[in-house]
């Protein structure tokens, strides 16, 4: 499985860190309609804080019990993210 995901507005609060409930709740959707693979959990770092460029992993268990690597980079400082899955080997 390979692509990327492309999210969007996913995380302003109040205390200036991205929403990473949210955001695994989006990335679960977005592998299950992009790539019909049924995710059953994923697990992103929580209190990130709102910053440019800031990548970092999320990591998702599938239904059939593979476990994926997201690499997640915000694009802006207002919570919207870029999310690439590798190609499996």
């Amino acid at each position: 499985m390979g692509g990327l995901l492309a999210l969007a507005a996913i995380g302003c609060n109040t205390t200036l860190t991205l929403d990473d409930t949210r955001l695994e709740q989006v990335i679960a959707t977005g592998i299950q309609t992009q790539a019909g693979v049924t995710v059953s959990s994923v697990a992103c770092p929580a209190d990130r804080p709102l910053r440019q460029g800031d990548t970092f992993d999320c990591t998702a268990a599938t239904a059939d019990g593979r476990t994926l690597r997201i690499t997640v980079t915000q694009t802006d400082s207002e919570g919207n993210v870029h999310c690439k899955i590798p190609r499996e080997s």
